[in-house]
């Protein structure tokens, strides 16, 4: 089913059915800053792996988590000064931030060296929905196994029919994906140059 939702004007019916969606483990669609993106709940893991098992992506590669504001992401991550800086000034954004894990992410989330991914995109959709389940949603782009990352609700609805019962409209999205940094012990590193700018980075 594809959905309108606009979280400053969120329709009953809407508003509903994703946050029933959601907190029944569900997997949805919903648009970013960068792709569509699909998403869970954080604390489903039959929910997260069956999106791992959709994406086609071994359950060792860690997905982004999206939160809603920094205080959020400080409850799941380790903020610190340096990142705390970096994080207020870049987001919400295009970016992807890794940070060492607090113990509250569940294991599956975590690389093996206790780091995840945040994010938190500049898009109104994927914060409002982390607002309205009050709790963090996994995030990976809707790509499916074999193919490039589909930009149309349409086509997202055609190809995950059956493993996405929703995907929230956002129009065509031809984005690009997010810029990975890794700020793990206060060590700067470019892992991926995407769609957010890097050159106001301390250097």
């Amino acid at each position: 089913m594809i959905v309108e939702w606009d979280p400053e004007r969120p329709k009953k019916r809407a508003t509903e059915l994703i946050r029933a969606s959601i907190l029944n483990g569900d997997i949805i669609a919903y648009p970013t800053d960068t792709y569509y993106g699909l998403g869970c709940d954080l604390f489903n893991i039959k929910a997260i792996k069956k999106l791992y098992y959709i994406r086609g992506l071994d359950e060792k590669r860690p997905l982004s988590i999206i939160f809603n504001d920094l205080k959020d992401i400080s409850n799941y991550a380790v903020l610190t000064d340096l990142a705390f800086h970096i994080l207020k000034r870049s987001l919400p954004g295009a970016y992807t931030f890794i940070l060492k894990a607090k113990r509250i992410v569940p294991r599956l989330m975590m690389s093996s060296t206790k780091e995840v991914g945040v994010r938190m995109p500049d898009h109104p959709v994927p914060g409002g929905i982390t607002m309205l389940v009050e709790r963090p949603i996994i995030n990976t782009s809707a790509k499916p196994p074999e193919g490039d990352v589909l930009s149309d609700p349409r086509d997202i609805e055609r190809r995950f029919r059956g493993n996405v019962p929703l995907v929230i409209d956002g129009g065509v999205l031809m984005g690009e994906p997010s810029t990975v940094i890794s700020l793990v012990d206060d060590e700067i590193t470019i892992v991926r140059q995407g769609k957010g700018s890097t050159k106001d980075l301390p250097r």
